[in-house]
């Protein structure tokens, strides 16, 4: 299966498989689509070969083949746990389908006759399976060659000899038209909801997890956490100050470079921004480790700004109990930074009760 994270933008529509995550949300919107579409095909071909039965010869064994066939394909369907799986399972009851419909066609006086509006009624029925402009065009002129093979109607030196094969362009074309819209609009409805999500649970300065997102991380490890968690609470000292002198363009650039100081030396450790000048981290380690991760913030900060400006931080450190509400480690981080600010700024503090 192609990757379309290695394909060109030209190519992008065509092999279309997208990054995990958006395979995922596909597969979820396709499950049921193709299910439905895949036993609307076995049913219809049930109907017509019970009422075509009686009067026409036809082949049980080919016709058991295709039943067969089908009904494969929509177990796989049914079955299936990826888009990848969605595609092929498609690929096989489609084409089944056709070749159903072929042995039914035999059996009449005229199979020439049923060629176009069965070869239609296929093709654009099942536009909206293929995640993929390539997967949908192989399978269409697949079901276009099962049914006209041998039977496709020719009507050489008459008017109307060109009718079939622009009956069957204007059919494939149709069904690429239908197969692009749902591609497209499920491409745009998948980065319409990313960019929703982003918003919701992203800093917009920062890039940061905002508040809302680090406080639902933060009590999720509270219980899922390994190692002793440490909660740091940040705040950026006389941060009135920088704003009254320098403005809040040079207010929001401190933030900016700050939270990069942070995010940069967090690494897989939780962080983000609480909101104003506050930000914070859940480090995961031993209490010797997470005093010495604080003092390197302290120390980064005070460093990236230098000769620029004088810029620190402070940092107020508790335990994330696990048993306590995640306010509770709040609270006693936030007591720590107090005690921070009052005993000079640009430096930690551990809340050791």
């Amino acid at each position: 299966m192609f990757n379309s994270r290695n394909l060109s933008p030209a190519l992008y529509y065509l092999f279309f498989s997208g990054e995990p995550e958006q395979q995922q949300r596909f597969f979820k919107e396709l499950h049921f689509i193709s299910i439905a579409i895949l036993t609307f095909g076995l049913a219809s071909w049930t109907i017509t070969f019970s009422l075509t039965q009686p009067r026409a010869s036809l082949d049980y064994a080919n016709a058991a083949l295709a039943a067969t066939g089908m009904l494969i394909g929509l177990v796989m369907a049914a079955y299936a746990k990826s888009l990848q799986a969605i595609i092929v399972s498609g690929t096989i009851s489609v084409l089944f389908i056709g070749f159903g419909f072929r042995v039914l066609m035999l059996g009449t006086e005229d199979p020439a006759f049923w060629v176009l509006p069965l070869g239609v009624m296929i093709t654009l029925t099942t536009a909206p399976i293929f995640s993929g402009i390539a997967y949908y065009l192989g399978v269409s002129l697949g079901v276009w060659a099962i049914l006209g093979l041998g039977h496709f109607p020719v009507h050489a030196q008459r008017a109307d000899e060109y009718w079939p094969v622009l009956a069957v362009t204007i059919s494939v074309i149709i069904g690429l038209a239908l197969n692009i819209y749902f591609l497209v609009l499920r491409i745009n409805n998948y980065r319409a909801q990313r960019d929703l999500a982003t918003m919701a649970y992203t800093d917009g300065l920062t890039g940061l997890n905002n508040r809302r997102m680090f406080t639902q991380s933060a009590r999720a490890l509270q219980h899922t956490a390994q190692l002793p968690a440490f909660f740091l609470m940040i705040d950026i000292d006389d941060f009135k100050k920088i704003n009254d002198a320098y403005g809040h363009d040079a207010g929001d650039e401190v933030l900016k470079k700050i939270a990069d100081v942070i995010a940069g030396l967090s690494g897989d450790h939780l962080c983000g921004r609480l909101g104003g000048e506050e930000f914070a981290v859940i480090y995961q380690g031993e209490k010797q480790a997470a005093c010495a991760f604080a003092a390197q913030l302290v120390d980064s900060v005070e460093a990236a700004f230098v000769p620029e400006r004088k810029v620190s931080i402070s940092i107020g450190l508790a335990e994330l109990l696990k048993e306590v509400d995640l306010s509770h480690s709040y609270r006693r981080a936030d007591e720590s930074l107090y005690v921070a600010k009052k005993s000079g700024k640009n430096r930690y503090v551990l809340n050791a009760a």
